[in-house]
């Protein structure tokens, strides 16, 4: 599946600029991986906001428009329990390429061909 075309994943970005800011913190440090508070001070906002960008919390930040729901972020636990965060190993590239995107302009709609 090609992210830059999908038009859910254009969708949700453009509807939050949270979700964008954790998308490409997660993809400047990546291949490592980050939790939730470190998160959190990186984008400068609440840890329960940036919670429901990864995971999806309530009507606000639904499950399916979540960076996990639309696939674009893993969560790996550690045996401690904590939780840990990094850009989906499949869509690297990809993740790359929407960056580029948003860098560049608002991305309102997707060109279908």
């Amino acid at each position: 599946m090609e992210l830059v075309a999908d038009g859910n994943i254009i969708r949700s970005l453009n509807r939050s600029e949270l979700r964008r800011k954790v998308l490409f913190y997660l993809l400047s440090i990546y291949p490592y991986r980050s939790y939730l508070s470190e998160i959190s001070r990186a984008v400068k906002s609440d840890p329960s906001n940036v919670k429901g960008c990864l995971e999806g919390l309530g009507v606000r930040y639904t499950g399916e428009e979540s960076l996990m729901g639309l696939g674009l972020v893993a969560m790996d636990q550690s045996k401690s329990g904590f939780k840990y965060y990094k850009v989906n190993n499949d869509f690297v590239e990809d993740v790359k390429a929407l960056k580029t995107m948003f860098n560049h302009k608002k991305v309102f709609a997707v060109e279908i061909g």
